[in-house]
């Protein structure tokens, strides 16, 4: 039996996937995709929820235009996509960003 989505559906769909494969936190992807789906104007919005999708979507970009200028300053060394992935990338930017987050000790 097939499964029929609604347009809004598919499209919250997308939304969801596009977030989450950017690192973005499931739960804020889950929200901010409904949000945006549903094209919900800006002034139908919370405070709470307009804050959400700025802070997400500003996070996705960020995400988005780094991966870019890596690709960029890869390319001018001679390295193709096929080297480097999105995913090698992700991972090594999670990894640093775990090195680098202060840990904390019980004393």
């Amino acid at each position: 039996m097939e499964e029929r989505f609604s347009p809004t559906q598919k499209q919250e769909q997308h939304y969801r996937a596009e977030l989450v494969k950017w690192g973005i936190e499931l739960e804020k992807a889950f929200k901010v995709a409904r949000i945006l789906a549903l094209n919900i104007p800006n002034e139908n919005l919370s405070s709470s929820e307009a804050a959400l999708v700025e802070e997400v979507c500003n996070e996705w970009f960020e995400k988005r235009k780094q991966w870019e200028q890596f690709k960029q300053t890869m390319a001018q060394y001679g390295a193709t996509l096929n080297e480097v992935s999105l995913e090698d990338y992700q991972r090594a930017n999670r990894q640093k960003e775990n090195e680098s987050s202060p840990r904390t000790t019980d004393q």
